[in-house]
Parts: structure tokens; sequence; C-alpha cells
């Protein structure tokens, strides 16, 4: 039973990695199509102030989704992660910051809460693969949290290891939670309880942590909703 569990694990994975080539491959023709209208648009002398915001709106998103497409390619084709040290704090609040503009069209509106703790270490990472986790992580929080509550709420929270040596984030929402017995499965790739879902997000979530030598994990407590953890390496180790 173990050689055909992995047999089958082997066979998703091959299978995900022509899935996410075939995808990325699609999205770049009409990405790219936007990013050139956008820039063909600002080069017009009649664009005014409030135009040119939502075309600076456009241009950042459509190079945030080149980005992903990237990620997803490199991820097939097992990429090293290109990593930087950060401040990790600091680059939090930009996420939020950056997070929320594109939440402003949402009904109800979404919060995203970040708490600090005093003394986090740095973290070394590759910013665009580990915003990519966070911006799945919040997205699925808010849903949740709205299922729930009627609330687009989520909470980040930052702080280190007991040893004080790795930094962490906690993203957690305010939704059902995880069922019984399905928290060994959620990572696994095509597996998903939302009918509307892939079953891809989480798996490439990790995967995505994984390259960069960080570690997602479902914290199992007893508060409501639920909690994924990102716990980063030891800032001097090098990827």
């Amino acid at each position: 039973m173990s050689k055909v569990t992995q047999q089958a694990q082997q066979m998703k994975l091959a299978s995900l990695g022509r899935l996410t080539a075939g995808i990325a491959h699609e999205i770049r023709n009409p990405l790219g199509a936007i990013s050139h209208a956008a820039q063909l648009m600002e080069e017009s002398p009649h664009i005014d102030v409030s135009d040119q915001q939502m075309l600076d709106i456009i241009r950042r998103h459509s190079k945030r989704v080149n980005g992903i497409v990237e990620n997803v390619l490199s991820l097939s084709r097992r990429m090293p992660a290109n990593a930087d040290l950060v401040d990790l704090v600091s680059w939090l609040e930009e996420f939020r910051a950056d997070f929320l503009q594109t939440q402003e069209t949402t009904t109800p509106p979404s919060n995203l809460i970040l708490k600090t703790a005093p003394g986090v270490p740095d973290a070394r990472f590759d910013k665009s693969q580990i915003e990519q986790v966070l911006v799945n992580l919040c997205d699925n929080g808010l849903r949740y949290s709205q299922q729930q509550l009627g609330e687009r709420k989520i909470e980040l929270r930052v702080g280190a290891t007991a040893d004080g040596e790795r930094a962490y984030v906690d993203v957690r929402d305010f939704g059902p939670g995880v069922a019984t017995g399905t928290s060994h499965s959620i990572f696994e790739p095509f597996y998903t309880t939302d009918k509307g879902g892939t079953g891809l997000g989480l798996y490439l979530a990790r995967e995505l942590c994984e390259a960069n030598q960080a570690h997602l994990s479902l914290v199992e407590d007893d508060q409501a909703g639920c909690c994924f953890r990102i716990t980063f390496a030891h800032p001097g180790r090098m990827i």
C-alpha cells in the first residue's frame, strides 16, 4: 500500500508539472496584451490623474501576476530561490499596505491585523515567492472568515521561535477551521474541500516555502478558526 501511495504521489507531481507549465503559458499571452495596452494608454497626452492612477495599478499588478507565473514555472523546474536578508516586520508592513490596496473594492471591507513582537530576527527568503504564499493564505483566510462571521478579517502575527534565532509568521482566520481528520491531507496536490477550488494553493505554498528553506505548517490549537505558520530558516543559513 505504501508503494502504491508513493507511485500515486509521483503521478500527481508529474501531472502538476504539466498543468502548471500549461497554465503559465496560457496566462502569459493575455497578460502581455494587458500590459502592452496599459503602456500605450500611458503614452496618450489625454490621460488625467485618476486614469493614471488606474494605469499604475494595472501595471503593478500585471507585474505581480507575471511574478506568480515565473514562480510557478520555477517551481515546476525546481529553480532555486533568489533570497535576500529581510527585515521581516518592515517587509510585512509594506505587504499589508499593498495587499489591502488590492482589496479596496471588496464587500464587506477587508481587515488585515498585523501584530508584531520585539526582537524578531531577520529572515532570508525570496520576497516574490513568499509574497505569493502570503497572498494565497490571506485570500483563503478572508474568504473563510466571511463565511463564518460575515466579516473579512484575518490576523498576521510575527514572532520568534523558542530559541530566538528564527522568525515565523502566523496567518490566522476566523472561519470554521480544518475539519477533523483532514489536517494530514490539506497540503496534498489536488486535495480540496472547496467546490470551486483546485487543490493546488496550499501545495504550491508549501513547495515555495521549502524552496526558501522555510516550513509551512498548520498550527493545531484550541483557538477559533485556522492558523498557518511559516517558520523561516536561520538568517545566517545560505539558500
